[in-house]
């Protein structure tokens, strides 16, 4: 017929093949994706998708951010580091005038804290969130002056996500034990801990953990979580690495190098996906260490040394993508650049954030929160409800211009 226009058939293009050129995708394009229908939906909330997803952004160093943790949370780009956006969605905000902790990120996860017993993990890509169920604490009812550490991270060998709490009297009552909880999100309960090892005692320092609040917080490598028990030379104690295995649970002394000087304040952090460990004199110079094989003392190595008059570098951030420069957090409060090669330091000014914050590298991932309290069940129905209704549609349209539907 005359005007009649032939179009080509469209090919199918394979789900496995879809799959390989999303999984290069950022987060928030993926959540909106899953509204396209339930095939797409299925395939970016498959179990092997987000691992795909996730391990193709920890190798591409793609889906990364800051989190600025202040009075306030806000999150930056890491490729631009040029702004800060206010995180103000998570499900612990009660407004700009009451504070919320962030103590650790893994795997697009973060443990958030308004109290010991208001605690909730949140995907913030995601925004999905699940509260941690409260856990009586006896030392509180018994122990007025104390100090807490927590850590979090993804138990690889159990194929969980943990939190610990480690509660510590300030009373020289040899009586009073420090409490340790493990909170796992499979079971979405919390157990005490009942034998710990003498040593936890040497985790606290009232100066050196009032410095900043980061430092309370564990460092996870090779599936464990690390805190520094801080030198005193009045008793002759040195630095000592803290480990808590999050498979076994169990504590554990991680080994150290023989360091050319006795008396410095160590700071930890991860680098390159290895326990990194920097000593300040702070006077003039920072070493920074690399364990680039878990738990062997032969495997340190000191990276290089950064010698500026009154400079204190207390977390090791990222490497830049040319590999040439890494990112620190200084002692006030400022994110900055070091060359090793020039022995330079470059401020970096983010627009939009708080005066004075602590900063950590995050990643946004597709990772879900199985015990979310029913919110994925609901935008799943919501989801699927809307599908309907545009298939509904469609089916009017067609009819009301006179077609058959050939079903």
């Amino acid at each position: 017929m005359e005007g009649k226009i032939s179009l080509p058939k469209m090919p199918t293009v394979p789900l496995d093949v879809i799959a390989d050129i999303t999984v290069r995708l950022p987060v928030k394009s993926l959540v909106r994706f899953k509204c396209v229908s339930n095939t797409w939906r299925s395939m970016i909330e498959d179990p092997n998708f987000v691992k795909l997803h996730l391990q193709h952004s920890l190798k591409t160093g793609s889906n990364h951010y800051l989190m600025l943790k202040s009075y306030n949370l806000y999150t930056v780009d890491f490729d631009s580091l040029n702004a800060a956006m206010g995180m103000d969605h998570h499900p612990l905000y009660a407004g700009p005038q009451w504070q919320t902790e962030a103590i650790g990120c893994c795997n697009g996860l973060v443990l958030l804290r308004n109290s010991e017993e208001d605690l909730a993990l949140y995907n913030f890509s995601t925004r999905m969130s699940h509260l941690l169920p409260g856990e009586p604490i006896v030392m509180f009812q018994r122990e007025l002056s104390r100090c807490v550490f927590y850590g979090f991270g993804y138990d690889l060998v159990n194929d969980d996500y943990k939190v610990v709490r480690v509660i510590l009297g300030l009373s020289q009552d040899p009586e009073v034990e420090p409490e340790v909880g493990v909170y796992s999100l499979k079971t979405n309960s919390w157990k005490r801990l009942k034998t710990l090892p003498v040593g936890i005692r040497w985790l606290f320092s009232p100066y050196y953990y009032s410095f900043s609040a980061d430092r309370g917080y564990g460092v996870l490598v090779d599936n464990a979580l690390h805190w520094v028990s801080p030198l005193d030379p009045q008793i002759g104690r040195p630095n000592l690495i803290i480990a808590f295995d999050l498979g076994s649970e169990e504590f554990h002394v991680v080994p150290q190098p023989e360091y050319e000087h006795e008396i410095f304040e160590m700071d930890l952090s991860v680098l390159r996906g290895c326990l990194c460990a920097l000593c300040n004199d702070k006077e003039s110079w920072v070493d920074v260490w690399l364990m680039k094989e878990y738990g062997v003392k032969e495997s340190w190595s000191r990276l290089f040394r950064v010698e500026q008059p009154r400079v204190h570098l207390f977390k090791a951030l990222a490497y830049s993508k040319e590999n040439d420069e890494v990112l620190f957090m200084k002692e006030d409060r400022k994110v900055v650049w070091y060359d090793p090669k020039r022995k330079r330091t470059t401020r970096v000014r983010i627009a939009g954030a708080p005066i004075s914050f602590c900063a950590e590298l995050c990643i946004g991932s597709l990772v879900p929160l199985s015990n979310s309290d029913g919110k994925e069940k609901l935008e799943r129905e919501k989801n699927e409800k809307q599908d309907e209704k545009k298939k509904r549609k469609r089916k009017d349209d067609f009819l009301s211009k006179g077609f058959k539907l050939v079903l």
